[in-house]
């Protein structure tokens, strides 16, 4: 029973995946990255951050964004949703180029993970996202197993919350878990994390939203959220996040 539910869960959603520059390592970091992935992220990623993201603002260097890419946007996900968490990064001589934590995921799935952001902004992304920015900040000390480990357990976490049904209470007792297994997986918050120092509002802008990510006319969607999970940027291009004043 435990292999049909890892089997089923599979296939509603891959597992994290990790792929970039990280300070700690010489050159690009790859985990979980299936055939022809990296291929396809490349021309992406020269439209959507020109020069790496080397040109990127100081919030969004200390703030990764998270992201839902609809089916058919890369080449290795031609039915399935792309959801994860990207941020400006380089490798240990100082080349720029981003860091992407990412997962293949089913319609169904998508749409029920960003129903259940509606009540909880404090989601799997925003957890990733805060794990992403204390390991590409880690003083030229990051390295790829740390960000494995890390990712590994906050993955581990959620489909041990998605696999039962929790009472409207216990939103408070799942933030309060993540949060420890950030500090002790990750380290400690950042000093001076601006997401601290920030405040941003309860939803996203979109009075549409999730049902925009689906569709004809479906737009990619990418955020920002401060430390207690609200959100301080929203935009369908992620230059738009990236490109602001320092």
């Amino acid at each position: 029973m435990r292999m049909w539910n890892t089997l089923r869960a599979a296939w509603h959603v891959t597992p994290p995946a990790i792929w970039g520059k990280l300070p700690g390592h010489a050159d690009f970091v790859r985990s979980g990255v299936r055939h022809g992935e990296a291929d396809a992220w490349m021309p992406w990623l020269a439209q959507q951050c020109p020069h790496g993201g080397s040109g990127a603002s100081a919030r969004a260097v200390a703030i990764p964004v998270a992201f839902a890419l609809p089916p058919g946007t890369l080449a290795f996900a031609r039915r399935r949703f792309v959801l994860g968490v990207i941020a400006p990064s380089c490798d240990k001589v100082g080349r720029h180029h981003p860091l992407l934590v990412y997962q293949l995921a089913h319609p169904r799935w998508t749409q029920a993970h960003f129903s259940a952001q509606l009540q909880e902004p404090l989601d799997w992304q925003f957890s990733l996202a805060r794990a992403v920015a204390r390991h590409t900040h880690a003083q030229g000390l990051a390295d790829l197993r740390a960000l494995e480990r890390t990712v590994r357990a906050l993955w581990r976490a959620q489909q041990s919350q998605d696999a039962r049904a929790e009472p409207e209470g216990s939103r408070e007792h799942r933030g309060k878990q993540n949060q420890a297994l950030l500090e002790r997986w990750a380290g400690p918050p950042l000093p001076d994390d601006p997401a601290a120092a920030l405040q941003g509002v309860r939803f996203l802008p979109w009075t549409d939203w999730p049902n925009r990510l689906q569709g004809p006319r479906a737009e990619m969607a990418f955020w920002q959220q401060d430390a207690q999970g609200r959100f301080i940027g929203a935009a369908n291009r992620l230059q738009t996040l990236w490109g602001g004043a320092p």
